[in-house]
């Protein structure tokens, strides 16, 4: 694992068992205070994240989930991402669920003062069955996921598709865009490292959204509205619509 005294501790929290028989871990990366670290889709200044899982035992599939961000820095250069630390919850199925779970994690990720540096760690959890326990910080970070259009009572986005030989294009009629002072962040978590999609960077409440992307080598997969979240980030709430 990286050391150092900016990046303290990367670490796998184990949680629960949730009631659809889903298995609840989180990844604890604790930094030193006032360092920063990134979230999925960093802005143009920050480095993207990259996980891999790859030697994990008995794990059917997983979801990273990503607290709510804070945005920082100038206004034209802002990165987005959390302060001294972050626990990313992350959802797994087991293939067999009498079986124990041994989550590994290989990564890079940036963490950031006066300057930005990559960290390269490799954490795993034991190999185990989950008791039913609650972990607390666990259960802090869930509650700092973003909330979702319907929790605010507000309507989904729609968003259309098109493409060109090197890219694509994305419109987005968005409901709950209300301040021309906010952030929206169009990304395809599975697929980010990809593609690059560029920003909207002027935004109207109640017109059309609109965002551009490329894929870094030759198209190697379908992009669908179902693969696209769409997140508004103001100083007030973080909403996030998975799918449009």
């Amino acid at each position: 694992m990286a050391t150092g005294s900016a990046l303290k501790k990367i670490e796998i929290l184990e949680g629960w068992v949730k009631p659809d028989g889903s298995l609840l871990y989180g990844l604890k990366i604790s930094l030193a205070e006032g360092w920063k670290t990134y979230w999925h889709t960093p802005g143009p200044m920050g480095l993207k994240p990259h996980f891999d899982f790859e030697g994990s035992y008995n794990i059917n599939s997983l979801d990273v989930l990503w607290p709510s961000p804070i945005i920082f820095g100038s206004t034209g250069f802002e990165s987005i991402g959390y302060e001294n630390g972050v626990i990313l919850p992350i959802v797994v199925k087991a293939k067999k669920n009498s079986d124990p779970v041994n989550l590994k994690i290989r990564g890079q990720i940036g963490i950031c003062y006066n300057v930005c540096i990559p960290a390269e760690f490799e954490t795993q959890s034991a190999l185990k069955l989950l008791s039913n326990d609650l972990n607390t910080d666990l259960l802090a970070a869930l509650a700092n996921l973003p909330l979702s259009p319907s929790d605010l009572k507000k309507k989904d986005a729609r968003c259309n598709i098109t493409f060109s030989p090197t890219g694509f294009r994305i419109e987005a009629d968005v409901p709950f865009l209300e301040r021309a002072d906010a952030i929206i962040i169009f990304s395809i978590i599975d697929y980010g490292n990809t593609i690059t999609i560029e920003q909207p960077k002027q935004l109207s409440p109640g017109k059309i959204v609109s965002a551009t992307g490329e894929w870094h080598d030759e198209p190697n997969f379908e992009i669908t509205s179902d693969l696209i979240t769409i997140t508004h980030l103001d100083k007030s709430q973080v909403i996030e619509q998975r799918g449009c």
